[in-house]
């Protein structure tokens, strides 16, 4: 018997079928691609905001306490496969005096001296020549080559926004005070960075390396070697490396701010991506499953009368699942380029309306693995399922209209089954939140939770439709009673229908519960801790070292005296050690009456004030979480006065540096780390005088070199930064949406198929076409009600329980917040298109053939 070429006739004569597996298999692989991609994208905007806080770099060598080291001691990295820039600088601080027309200096100002291989350095740090001579043209081939000049005048390259601030010129000579004594030098151009990290540094000089080192009497020595990996999967086993050839005293690490942001800040959104993920692998299964359940499901009569004429059962199972190969791969191929599409049309509409830029993601071969695979085994999993049942059933059975899998007895097995794999989702999750199992298994507890959940739904569907066409029997009663009795003909196939609907509300209202309350805790934090209407400052400091240029000495209490100047405070900023942890102690007076310093996690506002005051210290959330310590314990700092123990007055959510920081009054740190000078003034005007004193500080500042950033600007800094992640994960969302809206348009198009003769037998007994139309629309809605409400509870919950879990890795919670217009519209949103889906299959059914409809088998 020639059944290949039967399976051909089958696909052949039945092409609405056919076509509508393909379909499905389409939808399913395209999801699985599309949401890859979009992931990835979010991702990619995720890491260029971390770099634009802290550049490109991924390890970064330098020695410890922040000193110097030989440069022989790194010239083993050029032998290391696998990096692909290497970096060195020398980075000094120094007092610039420009010179007056007779050659003497008139003003001066303290600013970095940056010894960098300026091919290098671009690459990591997103240098833009701007005006004047172009240092890339020209720069040192390695670590030890000779400067590329012949200039009589050493040339330094200045950084565009001291350069406005002070008024500098290309050519212009200047006086730099280095440990040689006073060094001339002319700027031979003007360069600007593209990373936020300008913000910290702006009051920059850069020189080749050899020529800091010669006025800094530093011959052969660095102070910091930044590395770039070409394959981010090798980061680690590189920096093992690495440490193994170091000396005692110098060591490589990630880039703390790098770190810290990418792998603790961000933890719910990367769980996030994660979750999205993994559910479009679900709705996936869920579409293909149920189209080939469908799919031979309907046939069940054809093979049975195969089996009564000498077809064994080996070979009804070879036949059909070699119809689910040939499908699942072609269905597959097709959906991985329909996914890398429709991620690429959303990612750029979502750009468009937003008005920011997304990274496009390539397209590697494990989305494309995954689609594939994922297409195939499922397309042979739900085919082999039922050919299984009619071919282990006789003849006689098969030919029947009901299979006997629709049973009450394997329902009950299944909610069974749903209610034990809720129990071990749950327990997951209470286990990695609390830190029994790693954090990252949570992920997999949430969707076990859902997965059970849908398993409940065939045993619960005769009181859940009850529940759900209530409403709709006041508006079509016989409609929503004839739909309700179709969904529950094969409450398996319902089920998974359902599923779909339930899994893209839960994906979609979690993670934008997520989204929301991660950027309203960023946001929260810094208008909470970064209070004030202007900074003033020579150049912030370099986040990892603590290294800084100094105000010049009286300024604060000049800006102090300046009218309509309600506050003034400063900042300084500096590397410590805590026990194994390197640590960022910002240094502030603490001279405001009230409590707007921190976004407390642990302590009362006043008393923790009250206990800075008195010498204790604030821990940053994560810095309190990895040593364990909470409000009244002692933490360990390395001082002057060897080790101490100080008590912890309180822990604050902290994101500056990963939140590895303390806060300490400073008394307090002049007296313990010899900390002295000023890198930061922070200014609080009246709000009548606001602008009179921006002006003043700009006249004030401008006097000393100095420069003025107003909190709008560094709040606009941080808020560009979010959007663009924000972007790429709201185009997950709406990939969630699509891949629902299509699986039910599938889905419901399949369904008419299969009552195509009972949809005959109706209008034939004078239903009308609105009648149908209503009925079709009818099993739509039932079939969203069970999905939707428990999908919003779902939704809700996941969200809640992933802001818990971050407590585990940064030390605090996100707050949870309810959005309650948000899930509205989020109802509206899912039910319009559930209604959209149904219109197609609804108007199909209304015009059906009626002499072919009563001969369809």
């Amino acid at each position: 018997m020639a059944l290949s070429r039967l399976s051909l006739r089958e696909l052949q004569s039945r092409p609405a079928r056919s076509l509508l597996t393909l379909l499905s298999i389409i939808i399913g692989a395209g999801a699985i691609v599309a949401t890859y991609i979009a992931s990835d994208s979010a991702r990619l905007a995720q890491r260029a905001m971390v770099q634009n806080v802290t550049g490109n770099a991924q390890l970064e060598i330098q020695a410890a306490g922040g000193g110097s080291f030989d440069i022989r001691d790194v010239l083993f990295l050029k032998e290391i496969p696998g990096i692909s820039v290497i970096s060195p600088s020398v980075r000094r601080y120094s007092t610039l005096a420009t010179l007056d027309a007779e050659g003497k200096p008139d003003r001066k100002l303290r600013v970095q001296l940056l010894g960098v291989d300026f091919d290098e350095d671009r690459k990591v740090r997103n240098v833009d020549f701007i005006a004047g001579k172009d240092p890339y043209a020209a720069s040192e081939v390695d670590l030890q080559d000779e400067p590329r000049t012949s200039a009589l005048v050493p040339e330094v390259w200045c950084d565009e926004g001291l350069a406005k601030s002070a008024k500098l010129a290309i050519g212009q000579e200047i006086k730099l005070l280095t440990k040689t004594g006073n060094q001339t030098a002319s700027i031979a151009g003007f360069v600007k960075s593209n990373t936020a990290a300008s913000a910290f540094q702006s009051a920059v000089l850069l020189a080749p390396t050899r020529t800091i080192q010669k006025w800094t009497r530093s011959t052969n020595k660095l102070d910091l070697v930044q590395l770039m990996i070409e394959d981010s999967d090798r980061v680690e086993s590189i920096r093992e490396q690495i440490a193994g050839k170091l000396p005692e005293g110098v060591y490589v690490r990630q880039p703390p701010m790098r770190s810290e942001l990418a792998n603790e800040s961000t933890v719910a959104i990367q769980r996030g991506l994660l979750i999205a993920t993994i559910f479009s692998l679900v709705m996936a299964g869920f579409i293909i499953f149920n189209t080939f359940q469908m799919n031979v499901g309907e046939r069940r009569r054809q093979l049975g009368i195969l089996r009564a004429i000498g077809t064994t059962r080996k070979q009804i199972l070879t036949m059909v699942l070699r119809e689910a190969a040939v499908l699942g791969l072609v269905g597959s191929v097709l959906g991985c380029f329909l996914g890398y599409l429709g991620a690429d049309l959303l990612n750029q509409s979502t750009a468009s309306l937003l008005g920011i830029s997304i990274p496009s993601s390539g397209v590697g071969i494990a989305p494309i693995a995954i689609a594939i695979g994922c297409g195939f085994f499922v397309s042979l999993l739900g085919a082999f399922i039922p050919a299984m049942t009619a071919a282990r059933a006789s003849p006689s059975d098969a030919m029947k209209s009901v299979p006997q899998s629709d049973s009450k007895a394997l329902w009950a097995a299944w909610f069974l089954a749903g209610c034990v794999v809720i129990a071990l989702g749950l327990l997951i999750f209470w286990a990695s939140t609390y830190g029994f199992i790693s954090v990252r298994l949570g992920t997999v507890g949430i969707v076990m939770v859902i997965l059970g959940v849908i398993l409940l739904l065939p045993a619960s569907l005769p009181w859940l439709t009850k529940i759900a066409a209530a409403p709709l029997m006041v508006w079509m009663p016989v409609e929503a009673s004839l739909a309700r009795r179709q969904v529950l003909r094969h409450p398996g196939r319902a089920a998974m229908t359902i599923g779909i609907l339930l899994v893209a509300m839960a994906m979609g209202l979690g993670m934008a519960f997520t989204i929301k309350d991660n950027i309203r805790d960023v946001q929260f934090w810094y208008k909470r801790t970064i209070v004030g209407d202007f900074f003033v400052r020579a150049a912030m400091p370099d986040m990892s070292s603590g290294h800084a240029a100094d105000m010049p000495e009286g300024f604060p209490e000049k800006v102090a005296a300046l009218d309509g100047v309600l506050l003034s405070d400063t900042m300084r900023f500096v590397s410590a050690r805590s026990g194994e942890l390197s640590v960022i102690v910002i240094v502030r007076e603490f001279n405001s009456s009230t409590q707007d310093y921190f976004d407390l996690v642990q302590g009362q506002g006043e008393q923790v004030l009250e206990g800075i005051r008195q010498g204790q210290v604030v821990l940053g959330s994560v810095l309190a979480e990895r040593s364990r310590l909470k409000v009244g314990d002692q933490m360990e700092l390395e001082t002057n006065e060897g080790k101490i123990r100080i008590p912890v007055a309180g822990v604050t959510n902290e994101y500056l540096a990963g939140g590895l920081t303390l806060y300490m009054q400073a008394q307090q740190a002049k007296r313990l780390l010899s900390v002295d000078g000023t890198d930061a003034v922070i200014v609080r005007a009246d709000p009548s005088k606001r602008s009179e004193v921006k002006q003043a500080l700009l006249k004030l500042a401008d006097a000393e070199g100095l420069m003025v950033q107003s909190f709008q600007e560094m709040a606009d800094m941080v808020e560009n930064m979010i959007r663009g992640v924000v972007g790429g994960l709201w185009v997950v969302l709406a990939l969630g949406a699509v891949i629902a809206a299509f699986g039910l348009i599938n889905t419901l198009a399949m369904n008419i198929l299969e009552q195509t003769r009972e949809i005959g037998m109706l209008r034939v007994v004078a239903m009308t076409r609105q009648q149908v139309r209503k009925m079709i629309l009818a099993q739509a809605l039932i079939m969203a009600i069970i999905g939707i409400l428990p999908g919003l509870v779902l939704g809700v919950g996941m969200a809640a329980a992933m802001n818990l879990s971050t407590l585990i890795v940064t030390g605090h919670a996100v707050r949870f917040q309810w959005y309650p217009g948000f899930m509205v519209a989020a109802l509206i949103a899912e039910i319009v298109i559930v209604v959209l889906s149904a219109m197609f299959p609804a108007e199909r059914a209304a015009r059906l053939n009626l002499a072919k409809a009563m001969q369809y088998e």
